[in-house]
């Protein structure tokens, strides 16, 4: 049978979306056939957990009470909170602290401290992992300082 020279462009190009989809549908069905039977090799990475302020104070072995009067902080009698962000490591020391916020005169005398603190070590299913946390210390640099 002999079509008419425009059906002849329809039918050709019916046959030819036809036979698009069959390839495209074949190479999907492929992809996924050799993903299965060729999985990529995943390297774990270690857990970022972070803990709240809260229980990590709960996990405090040892704290040190930073400089009551750091000279310049004595001096302009300042006093604050200065938060300080830091991981607490597998055998519950600190890793890494840095000031998030406070005042700048107090910050030194506060990260002293806190690198000096100890913590019980985080458990995750038995095992001691490293965790994130934070904690917020207060200097009141006007109680107890010498020359009042």
């Amino acid at each position: 049978m002999v079509f008419p020279p425009r059906w002849r462009i329809g039918v050709e190009s019916f046959a030819m979306k036809i036979r698009a989809r069959f390839l495209l549908f074949s190479a999907i069905l492929a992809s996924n056939l050799l993903a299965q039977t060729n999985p990529r090799p995943t390297t774990q990475q270690p857990y970022e957990i972070q803990i709240s302020s809260g229980v990590a104070e709960k996990l405090l072995i040892h704290k040190v009470e930073p400089d009551a009067c750091p000279h310049i902080a004595m001096a302009a009698r300042v006093i604050g909170t200065v938060v300080v962000a830091f991981e607490i490591d597998e055998n519950g020391d600190v890793l890494h602290p840095h000031v998030v916020t406070g005042p700048k005169m107090l910050q030194k005398a506060v990260l002293d401290a806190v690198r000096k603190y100890k913590y019980k070590p985080y458990l995750l299913n038995g095992k001691a992992i490293e965790v994130e946390t934070t904690v917020s210390v207060t200097v009141d640099t006007l109680r107890g300082c010498p020359g009042d």
